[in-house]
């Protein structure tokens, strides 16, 4: 079942990537920056650093445009004087594509936009259908598998917030989170993980793979026991 889903997801995908010579790489990727499926015309484009960066920058995005007018962005476009990275979000997944400006004669957004958000509400229909898909994200199953977390964050590397529950000042934690994680590099690219404990609290940083970070605070009589909780809940899960 999982299999078909997949195999008609990827097929959806192709038809995109067939829509325009100038479109490079096509990418289904959960809002977290988790890759589902990907096509591309050549190898060169890395699928986990286009959703990694598209998420954060859908974060920022929703983020800022609700402090300006309370409305959400339907799309956005990263351009760069070689290629524009195109991003179409729904509640649960991103489209990205790459646009190649080398090939791009006659290629307009809005020609293509219906198309790409159709597409994508397609996918994010058929994806909604199979409950081995599921729409909880990577906190969402946290904090319902480990209650006593209520206050976590998925953000990556260079600390941009992709998703959090419990925060307030979500950027500003984002960005101290970076911080520490990047000085446990400083010492061994190969850190997992850095916690920092006091009596009744554990601050838990954690890798999540070669993009993401996930912070969660740990409180509590036994703060040790719960942060190794969250260690075992997320290395299963990945």
């Amino acid at each position: 079942m999982v299999e078909d889903t997949l195999g008609e997801v990827t097929g959806l995908l192709k038809d995109a990537l067939q829509l325009h010579r100038a479109i490079r790489c096509v990418v289904l990727a959960t809002k977290e920056g988790v890759v589902v499926a990907s096509v591309a015309r050549d190898e060169e484009t890395d699928p986990r650093l286009l959703s990694t960066v598209s998420a954060a920058l859908s974060w920022a995005g929703s983020t800022t445009l609700s402090q300006l007018g309370n409305v959400a962005p339907s799309h956005l476009i990263h351009s760069t004087p070689v290629e524009r990275i195109l991003t179409f979000i729904q509640p649960h997944y991103h489209l990205v594509l790459v646009i190649s400006r080398a090939d791009d004669s006659g290629f307009e957004v809005n020609q293509f936009r219906a198309s790409f958000q159709s597409l994508l509400t397609r996918i994010e229909i058929l994806m909604g259908a199979h409950s081995e898909f599921g729409k909880e994200t990577i906190l969402g199953k946290i904090v319902k598998s480990i209650p006593q977390i209520n206050q976590a964050m998925v953000l990556t590397q260079e600390g941009m917030p992709l998703g959090s529950v419990g925060f307030d000042n979500d950027v500003e934690v984002a960005a101290l989170t970076s911080s520490i994680f990047s000085n446990g590099l400083t010492f061994s690219p190969q850190t997992d993980y850095i916690s920092i404990n006091a009596e009744d609290i554990n601050l838990l940083v954690m890798r999540i793979d070669e993009k993401r970070l996930l912070a969660a605070v740990c409180k509590g009589p036994s703060p040790e026991i719960l942060s190794s909780r969250v260690r075992d809940f997320v290395t299963e899960m990945i």
